[in-house]
């Protein structure tokens, strides 16, 4: 290609003039590759934000620095994740024993040592059987108070009225059979011996009532 300026025959593939350089005229394709203008668009439209950082900083990360601790463990409560079923289970438990059954108990452990001690009185009036009769009633009783501490924890069953009504049939129960055992055995003794019995048993109900 010749040069405008100075008149020089250069070769084809020269941009400049190889005697006072001037540029050349080159056409667009040179060296068989072809050159395209960049693509202008305009993403202003769409008025999407660029994506954050992730450092979470405006500067780009830095090679040395560290990188961000891990989130925490997430804490599972073991409590809010039972079955509503269960959970309604220990919110609606039934109470414990009162005060009235406490006191149902004892007046029926009362009554029990009473009955044993006139059981006893049945076999003889001499010092030794009184003090034997004495003996196992309060030992009965002392057995009661234990047995009173094991089970003060358990879940009440009856009602309170239920009660009432259990221990009113037990001593409608209690004199029917008196009654009967007095028409149908006349002789003393045995009376008084049925009636200390019948005691034990009706005092063991009261304590059974009152715990139930």
């Amino acid at each position: 290609m010749q040069c405008p300026q100075c008149g020089l025959e250069n070769t084809s593939s020269s941009i400049y003039c190889e005697g006072c350089g001037t540029p050349l005229n080159v056409p667009p394709y040179t060296l068989g590759q072809t050159e395209y203008p960049a693509p202008q668009t305009d993403y202003s439209e769409y008025n999407a934000p660029p994506p954050p950082p992730l450092n979470g900083n405006n500067a780009p990360p830095a090679d040395n620095e560290p990188l961000p601790p891990p989130p925490p463990p997430i804490e599972y409560d073991s409590y809010a994740m039972q079955p509503q079923a269960f959970t309604h289970q220990k919110i609606t438990s039934r109470p414990g024993l009162g005060i009235f059954s406490t006191i149902l108990y004892f007046i029926g452990a009362l009554i029990a040592a009473f009955g044993l001690l006139g059981t006893m009185a049945t076999f003889g009036t001499n010092q030794l059987i009184k003090s034997i009769g004495f003996l196992l009633s309060i030992a009965l009783f002392i057995a009661s108070i234990f047995v009173f501490v094991r089970i003060r924890r358990r879940f009440a069953i009856l009602q309170w009225w239920q009660r009432i009504l259990w221990i009113l049939g037990a001593t409608v129960a209690g004199f029917i059979a008196l009654i009967i055992e007095a028409i149908i055995v006349p002789n003393q003794l045995v009376t008084n011996y049925f009636v200390g019995c019948a005691f034990i048993l009706y005092g063991l109900a009261w304590a059974a009532i009152a715990v139930w």
